[in-house]
């Protein structure tokens, strides 16, 4: 009898939703929809832009999708760090607990903020306490966005999943590979990485530590693009493309 074998769940590990005065950028729930639709993809890891006005409305936004598509989009929390603390806490408090987010995001570039910062011990002491990920932009927006800033956190908090947001993009995904090199805790989401790069990384970090993300939904035929030219094993497209984002951020996908 033909062994059956179980499909391969496509997880979009990194996406927007909202509006981003940052970087001007604006995504609709009907584009981000339309673009999981189009191209395949089982679920999605949503957040707000770092340029919203009132990152709270977004949250109930993306937990609203959620509920609407359940086991399909996943929210993670995102609002910039140095707002007042009470605020900030309570509200990443609200999105892991209330609306069941599965992460936090420390956007670097868009917030201003180093990693190694004080305001940014109180986002990884959150995580901590709250048992989630921490998901990191890395690459633009040097001084504060580089990989190996990460590393004392990857320390400080060994049992903190780290994740790596572009992987140190082109420019800086020699720094981001050093970094998951050396920390078990650190993974690689790599949106806006070169084909060749991407490929380097799953071969020398490992698949179960490399996922997928488009960053934003016209980007997605790029990304899916990247890991359809690489040459992969089944095993290595069914982890990167899936699996790993499903096993860091403890997803429930529907199947």
């Amino acid at each position: 009898m033909e062994k059956v074998m179980p499909k391969m769940l496509k997880i979009d590990a990194h996406t927007h939703l909202g509006n981003c005065k940052t970087f001007g950028v604006r995504i609709s729930e009907d584009e981000l929809l339309k673009s999981m639709d189009d191209y395949h993809i089982d679920a999605s890891i949503v957040q707000p832009h770092p340029g919203e006005d009132i990152p709270e409305n977004i949250h109930d936004d993306i937990a609203a999708l959620a509920e609407k598509y359940p086991g399909r989009i996943f929210g993670l929390a995102s609002m910039n760090p140095h707002f007042d603390r009470k605020r900030y806490t309570k509200e990443i408090e609200r999105c892991i607990r209330s609306l069941h987010f599965v992460g936090i995001k420390l956007h670097t570039f868009g917030h201003a903020i180093s990693p190694i910062s004080e305001r940014a011990t109180m986002v990884f002491d959150l995580a901590r306490d709250l048992n989630v990920p921490v998901m990191i932009h890395t690459g633009p927006g040097v001084p504060f966005s580089l990989p190996s800033l990460c590393i004392t956190k990857a320390s400080k908090y060994p049992t903190v999943p780290i994740i790596l947001a572009h992987s140190g993009a082109i420019t800086y995904v020699s720094e981001a590979y050093v970094a998951a090199h050396e920390y078990q805790n650190i993974f690689l989401e790599t949106s806006w990485c070169a084909a060749h790069r991407i490929q380097w990384l799953i071969t020398e970090i490992g698949p179960d530590r490399v996922m997928f993300g488009s960053d934003i939904p016209s980007n997605m035929p790029v990304e899916i693009t990247k890991y359809d030219t690489i040459n992969l094993t089944a095993e290595e497209s069914r982890l990167t493309r899936g699996k790993t984002a499903i096993n860091v951020f403890n997803l429930k996908v529907k199947v």
